[in-house]
């Protein structure tokens, strides 16, 4: 499994919308290939991390260019650029 982790600050008057935002998102990132899960998270005032696991590097860098489109449109509530780390799964449960 591969899998990325993305921080993102936005404006916390904005948090609904980002729900919204991620929601309106659900089908395009369930048909991302080699998808198993993405959740995302509260980490503080103004901050989420999204967690996003594949089955396979392959799939994630396949999926990479839709994944960049999605994260453009959360950049109308960011207050700084994302802040990404990616990486091979040493434990999944």
């Amino acid at each position: 499994m591969y899998c990325r982790v993305t921080h993102i600050q936005f404006d916390a008057t904005k948090e609904n919308e980002i729900a919204e935002l991620l929601e309106s998102k659900r089908e395009t990132m369930m048909a991302l290939p080699g998808v198993q899960s993405v959740c995302t998270i509260v980490t503080g005032e103004g901050e989420i991390t999204s967690f996003a696991v594949y089955d396979t590097k392959e799939n994630f860098d396949a999926a990479t260019p839709e994944v960049g489109k999605i994260l453009s449109e959360f950049a109308a509530f960011a207050t700084a650029p994302p802040v990404g780390k990616e990486g091979h799964t040493l434990f999944y449960m």
